[in-house]
Order: structure tokens, then sequence, then C-alpha cells
């Protein structure tokens, strides 16, 4: 007889189905890959490093990839149905985040991969950066519940204020689009950290 496997596995198994299975994160991937491949063309011919592709509009794709999971299961109203499979909102949450961590890192690193093809070796650091972007706008979107106000509310920071705040304060190093990895871990557990206890609290 087979062992059944426990709920926290059976949690995982579904938030990976549901990865899968959802268009849109396809398709999120696939343009991103583009972008990136796009932009690094472009840097590499205007004589600048490759690399900086991935510091520029390439990240608002991971934003997308972090938001859509989430958002998708509010404004849809599958969370409740998600609930009621694992009542445990912990591990609901715990696989939710464990399953986007399985997608994004492959993601990223396919991602720092098509610039270093282009434009020779590439910094591995990009690949925590990314991936931490994508779990920075998962929690925002687990607090924000609804796709449009998270994206809008990232794109904003991501864009327009941070470079706005880099370009005119000293505070570069804390800020959340920081490429220093502690800044990165600490914005990323914070923001995580608050989403799980919302996420336990509130209703669905």
């Amino acid at each position: 007889m087979t062992p059944r496997a426990t709920p926290s596995i059976d949690a995982l198994r579904a938030e990976l189905l549901k990865l899968s299975t959802l268009p849109a994160i396809g398709y999120t991937v696939v343009g991103t890959w583009a972008l990136t491949a796009l932009l690094t063309v472009a840097f590499v011919n205007a004589g600048q490093d490759g690399a900086d592709a991935l510091s520029g509009a390439v990240p608002a794709g991971f934003v997308v990839l972090g938001l859509l999971p989430i958002t998708s299961e509010y404004q849809g109203g599958q969370i409740r149905t998600t609930l009621l499979a694992v009542p445990r909102r912990i591990t609901t949450y715990g696989a939710k985040l464990v399953a986007l961590l399985l997608v994004t890192l492959p993601v990223a690193g396919t991602t720092v991969a098509i610039t270093a093809l282009i434009d020779g070796p590439a910094d591995l650091r990009a690949i925590g950066y990314l991936t931490a972007t994508t779990i920075i706008a998962h929690a925002t979107g687990t607090l924000l519940r609804k796709t449009v106000p998270a994206l809008v509310s990232l794109l904003t920071y991501y864009f327009i204020l941070g470079p706005l705040l880099q370009a005119h304060t000293s505070l570069t190093t804390y800020l959340p689009d920081s490429t220093n990895w502690l800044t990165l871990s600490t914005w990323a557990a914070g923001l995580t950290t608050l989403a799980i206890l919302t996420f336990h609290s509130r209703d669905a």
C-alpha cells in the first residue's frame, strides 16, 4: 500500500498544478524571455553592458509573475475553494510560496542565461535579485488582493519612485530595489511575514 502524501505535499502539488495551468503565467514567462533578448541586443548594439537589461524593464515580468498566482485567486474567488481544501492557512501559504520559488528560480536562471548567451558571462547574483523581486510582488499581491492596484503600486515604485529616490537620496542601499543582497532578503522576508500574518487572520 502506497503511503498517503502529507497535507503539505498535497497542497504543494495543487499549487504547482495551478501555476502550470494558468495561461497568464506562461505568457509572462515567454514575454519576459523575449524582452530580455531584445533589450540585451539593444544594449549591446548601443555599446553598453547587456547585463543592464536585467535591471531595466525585465524585472517587470517578475513582478507580474509574483502577483498573478495570488491576485487571480482572490479576484476569481478560487481562494475560498483552496482554503476549503487546505484549511490550515500557514500550510496553504507556505505551499504557494514554495511552488512560486520552484517556478521562479529556473525562469530567473534562464533569463540570466539569455543575457549571457548574447553578451558573455552574466552576474549570477541577478538570479537572486529577480527571485526576490518576485517574492516581494507576491507578498504585495497578498496584502492588496487585487491585480491592478498591486501592479500599479509596484511598477510605480520600481520605475518612477525608486529611480527618483536613488538619484536624490543616500538611502539606495536600504530600498527594496537595491542590489544589496542583505537588503533584498530583509524586504522579501519582512513583507512575506506581514503577508502570512494577514493571510492567516483575514477573511477570504
